[in-house]
């Protein structure tokens, strides 16, 4: 048996448990059969999420109130006594007043902080699975055809921001593409450096649609991923600007988080993108006035069935060879999100 399988019952700890992603790895690996401790900021969220995978039973899942990420050894203690982690705790905003010292500089520090602290403490750390994001690997903005593979990086990002002074404008998207794509090279370059005796790999999901954990009890709730695909179906959207973008079912990510643990001796040093394709928002609107044809004043119409076709694409079939990832359709992930929200709308 290698030794770094990691058998039904595991302890497995998820960073930043309240995010939209790690709401739904917390969940794959309870349904799975591992106990899982997680870390949060938020007393409120953390017991709100508490509540809704309740029926796992309490002794399967704790969360842990942190403080801040960068500090050494803010990971010490919760990384102990666990047999894997994941990693998805990082700063997703596009607004910040130094993209430095606001956003790169926690994703890195954070990730580098917990993988110090797992050598250090976690004695039972067999694999550390990672967060990213396709942003990682391009920016979809080359002046060619071009299909992005985990063999990419977009480094110009990080080479945008990196010269940024007081008073410069921000580029938010930019800031966060450089953020992923920094803490991806520090985590790699640990693992070259120390040789640690746990496996590592990545996960790059385009944007995430899907269902929220929990439900949210107000609009105002749907922040995020889940807020940028929540424009449509209020109808504050307009078409002409919307941009195409590469999308992912959220459940999708999360199992793939869980299986990658589960392959730790076969996805150590892998990078996988998660991506089903790539939408364009003509395609949303035609989804969402087919499914709720009561809101057909409110959604957009903009033109059914003219869809732009995409040079640019990110590959996400490697995840599908190795983890065995079917990926669930758009309209699927689309009606997933809107039917547990739309009484919110």
């Amino acid at each position: 048996m290698s030794p770094n399988t990691i058998q039904k019952g595991s302890h497995i700890l998820v960073t930043g448990v309240t995010g939209f992603i790690a709401t739904h790895v917390a969940k794959q690996l309870l349904k799975a059969g591992y106990r899982v401790t997680g870390t949060a900021r938020n007393q409120a969220k953390a017991d709100a999420l508490k509540t809704a995978l309740a029926e796992y039973g309490s002794d399967k899942f704790k969360i842990l109130i942190t403080g801040d990420l960068e500090k050494e050894g803010a990971f010490d203690e919760a990384v102990k006594d666990v047999d894997a982690i994941a990693h998805t705790a990082s700063p997703v905003t596009f607004t910040s007043e130094d993209p430095l010292r606001d956003v790169i500089n926690p994703a890195v520090n954070g990730t580098i902080s917990l993988l110090h602290s797992a050598q250090k403490y976690g004695k039972n750390v067999k694999h550390i699975v990672v967060t990213s994001s396709v942003v990682s690997v391009g920016s979809g903005n080359l002046d060619h055809p071009y299909t992005y593979t985990e063999k990419d990086w977009n480094d110009g990002a990080y080479e945008k921001v990196r010269h940024w002074k007081k008073g410069d404008p921000i580029d938010g998207s930019t800031t966060y593409a450089a953020s992923k794509n920094q803490a991806e090279r520090a985590l790699w370059k640990f693992q070259q450096d120390e040789s640690p005796k746990f496996t590592i790999n990545t996960i790059l999901p385009a944007l995430n649609i899907g269902r929220l954990i929990p439900t949210p009890k107000s609009a105002a709730e749907v922040t995020g991923t889940p807020g940028m695909i929540a424009v449509y179906y209020s109808g504050k959207v307009d078409l002409k600007t919307a941009p195409d973008m590469p999308h992912v079912d959220v459940e999708d990510v999360a199992l793939a988080h869980v299986r990658a643990i589960e392959k730790g001796s076969e996805t150590n040093g892998e990078r996988f993108i998660l991506a089903a394709g790539t939408y364009d928002p003509q395609q949303i609107v035609d989804i969402l006035r087919k499914h709720y044809p009561e809101r057909k004043d409110i959604i957009p119409e903009g033109t059914p069935g003219n869809y732009k076709q995409h040079d640019q694409t990110f590959d996400g079939s490697k995840a599908t060879r190795v983890l065995g990832i079917e990926y669930k359709s758009l309209e699927t992930s689309l009606i997933e999100l809107f039917d547990d929200v739309k009484q919110l709308y």
